[in-house]
């Protein structure tokens, strides 16, 4: 099992989470106390509807402006009049939304009427009735909740629609599922009996800690331990983390970052080529439009079997890096890929088959789609927050 490690860097907490000594996931949290919107819930003013963008923009505090696809308006909570089905939306209703997405460049916050709450685990949805639970949990964990839930008086869970996460693997006990699952009921029902009473602008929910949800979405399985040398993330962590071993770092002479080369970690990661261990290398190019991955062999090869064997090698090392870049990056989009071209198609199909078993370890739903004639490879990969190198750059870390 791997560790957590968890350091200031610039401005903001840098989560790196190890798998023996290499990083095999990188997130970035807010400060605490810095968080911003992203998974808040509020009732919100619609502003201005735009049909040719099949969208709308909204107040969430009459001020802070965000954007609602239209394709999103199928279950609306309107809190200043009665909405029935086939209804649009207007200027100036007031409708419950989530955050869904960061601002990103240009663009606004993206909002959302489905409304959900994430915890350890279980995720809820406002919307919608029954219990469904992740692939990744065996049959029998699956059927022991089941058989607790029937002996467990949890009024209300008929309701709204609840994921058991993959971390209720772990547990013997099901009471912290249960307690989590009541949790969210209770926000959900308050919000329901009030949202057509309370003033515009009034925000429901507020995200906690965002390195606390960072780390609510890191599997329980990959880690056994999280150490972190900033008091007050420490704090935090030891009072809501409570089932978790947390330690705090302390040491004048070698700080944190340095024990972990985190900073050599971090410079490869925003950096444009990184080498493989047959002496090969990618070069990385992030676009507007797409990310770009190159795959060189780094070395001269007479032709023949011995090159047939070489270029394998070098793109199934490539394969395996590609995806832990993707992981360590958060690119997100599509994904080309260029690898060394190979004349089988049966050492194609073996590259295709290791390739798309690495992009499935991937919680952030990342996709094998082809390779297309000229032997790119197309993937894609499902936009969950910003990719690092927006929050880092190779100055911070000089």
């Amino acid at each position: 099992m791997g560790k957590l490690v968890i350091t200031r860097i610039k401005d903001r907490l840098l989560i790196t989470l190890f798998d023996g000594k290499r990083p095999y996931l990188m997130e970035t949290a807010s400060l605490p106390g810095q968080e911003g919107i992203l998974g808040n819930i509020y009732l919100a003013r619609v502003k201005d509807v735009v049909p040719g963008m099949n969208g709308a923009f909204l107040s969430i505090d009459g001020k802070q402006m965000v954007y609602l696809s239209f394709g999103d308006a199928k279950n609306v909570l309107a809190g200043n009049r009665t909405w029935t089905e086939g209804d649009v939306l207007h200027q100036e209703d007031e409708v419950v939304v989530q955050i869904a997405g960061e601002a990103l460049k240009t663009k606004l916050p993206s909002a959302s009427l489905d409304l959900s709450l994430t915890g350890q685990y279980c995720v809820c949805n406002y919307w919608g009735h029954g219990i469904s639970y992740s692939r990744k949990l065996s049959t029998e964990k699956k059927q022991q909740i089941k058989d607790a839930l029937g002996q467990w008086n949890l009024d209300g869970r008929k309701e709204y629609s609840f994921t058991i996460r993959t971390n209720a693997e772990n547990l013997q006990d099901f009471t912290p599922l249960f307690e989590e699952m009541k949790s969210f009921i209770a926000i959900f029902r308050t919000l329901h009996a009030t949202y057509q009473h309370r003033t515009c602008y009034t925000c429901f929910h507020r995200r906690e800690t965002e390195v606390i949800s960072r780390i609510k979405n890191i599997p329980l399985s990959s880690y056994e331990e999280i150490e972190t040398d900033d008091a007050q993330v420490y704090e935090i962590l030891k009072s809501v983390l409570t089932d978790r071993d947390v330690r705090f770092y302390q040491d004048e002479l070698l700080a944190l970052a340095k024990l972990y080369s985190l900073k050599t970690h971090l410079k490869e990661v925003l950096g444009r080529k990184v080498w493989l261990p047959c002496g090969g290398y990618l070069v990385i190019e992030p676009t507007e439009a797409m990310v770009v991955i190159d795959v060189n062999s780094g070395k001269t090869v007479s032709k023949g079997k011995k090159s047939r064997e070489y270029y394998l090698k070098v793109n199934l090392e490539a394969a395996k890096e590609v995806a832990r870049q993707l992981r360590l990056r958060n690119y997100s989009g599509m994904i080309m890929v260029d690898f060394i071209n190979m004349d089988t198609e049966e050492d194609n199909q073996t590259l295709l088959k290791i390739l798309d078993g690495y992009l499935k370890e991937d919680k952030s739903g990342t996709r094998l789609v082809d390779m297309t004639a000229l032997g790119i490879v197309e993937i894609t990969r499902k936009k969950q927050s910003r990719p690092l190198s927006d929050f880092f750059s190779l100055d911070d870390l000089i």
